[in-house]
């Protein structure tokens, strides 16, 4: 479902107000009735792919650390009990050992940053589509587009990364303003029932994966209509 019309006027507001950007913060345990997550439980990745509708025990982390080490998923989780998922990490584990092996160069199969972006594609999507959200593309009834951004840190200390994540959050494309794009990110941490927004800026411009959603969830909606 998407946001209401005075909804997206009142972000498009913000933008207006800052163009520059701006960063403001709402405690959904103060805001919101009735609130019962604790904060150790309001994951960037739940916030962004399914509003904290998702179960903790579905982090995506899971995948990627089985494709880096092998590791089985979590007992119970939605991949761990989805067949393909569990192939999917197999397999990739698999390539991830070769890549390893062989200075992240193999004749034949994808450069290693291809081989990179697209793990953490499909694991974006998947996790989006986990928290029932539809990936989709192209302006929506009120003229926004809905995104989910995964950002990951291809190196660290000047050594490859395995496939990983670092920072989920959703992106609402609003429009164009004297030919400058007009956009609001909006983010949870671990550890915080803070929901945060970005107006005009986002945590992070570069090693990012965008999957564009046609709507957002409920859980979103339900979230973003007590402070919005």
């Amino acid at each position: 479902m998407p946001l209401a019309l005075n909804q997206l006027n009142a972000l498009r507001n913000a933008c207006v107000n800052n163009p520059g950007g701006a960063t403001v913060s709402v405690n959904l345990a103060l805001a919101l009735p009735g609130w019962n997550i604790p904060a150790n439980e309001c994951g960037c990745w739940r916030w962004a792919s399914s509003g904290l509708g998702t179960p903790v025990n579905n982090d995506p982390a899971q995948i990627f650390t089985s494709i880096a080490t092998g590791a089985a998923l979590n007992a119970g989780s939605a991949w761990a009990n989805h067949l393909p998922a569990v192939n999917f990490a197999a397999a990739r584990h698999a390539e991830y050992v070769q890549y390893d092996a062989h200075g992240y160069a193999i004749a034949g199969a994808p450069p290693w940053g291809n081989w990179f972006t697209s793990v953490v594609d499909v694991v974006a999507r998947s996790t989006c589509e986990l928290g029932n959200m539809t990936p989709g593309a192209g302006a929506q009834a009120n003229g926004e587009r809905y995104y989910v951004f995964v950002h990951y840190e291809p190196v660290t200390n000047g050594v490859n990364n395995a496939p990983n994540y670092t920072h989920w959050w959703v992106a609402i494309h609003l429009g164009l303003l004297h030919g400058q794009d007009q956009y609001c990110c909006i983010e949870m941490f671990p550890g915080s029932t803070n929901l945060t927004f970005r107006i005009n800026n986002a945590y992070a411009l570069h090693d990012n994966i965008r999957v564009e959603v046609t709507d957002l969830s409920p859980n979103h909606l339900a979230v973003l209509g007590a402070v919005i």
